[in-house]
């Protein structure tokens, strides 16, 4: 029953959450079924790193460079030993 939502058939998001699927981007269309969710997941992660990217002044993400690597916690910028996001300063050296 695709694009349909009879009263015996569990939707598009039911079916996600029992999947244990998270969507992170919604569409209005349903494709109905677990590809168009891997579809969507994938799509919404090539989208955050093309932004990454370009925040970082980068025209791809293949073109990030060890110094655009940054943490925000103080200890991931200690235990990864880059700077502390907005500073030039690595905790614990």
């Amino acid at each position: 029953m695709t694009g349909t939502s009879g009263s015996g058939s569990a939707s598009l998001a039911e079916r996600a959450a029992a999947d244990g699927t998270t969507f992170v981007l919604a569409t209005f269309v349903d494709l109905d079924g677990k590809p168009c969710a891997n579809y969507l997941r994938t799509l919404a992660l090539a989208l955050a790193t093309t932004m990454l990217a370009r925040a970082c002044g980068r025209s791809d993400v293949h073109r990030l460079e060890p110094e655009d690597l940054v943490a925000l916690p103080v200890e991931a910028a200690a235990l990864a030993g880059v700077p502390l996001a907005g500073t030039d300063r690595i905790p614990g050296r």
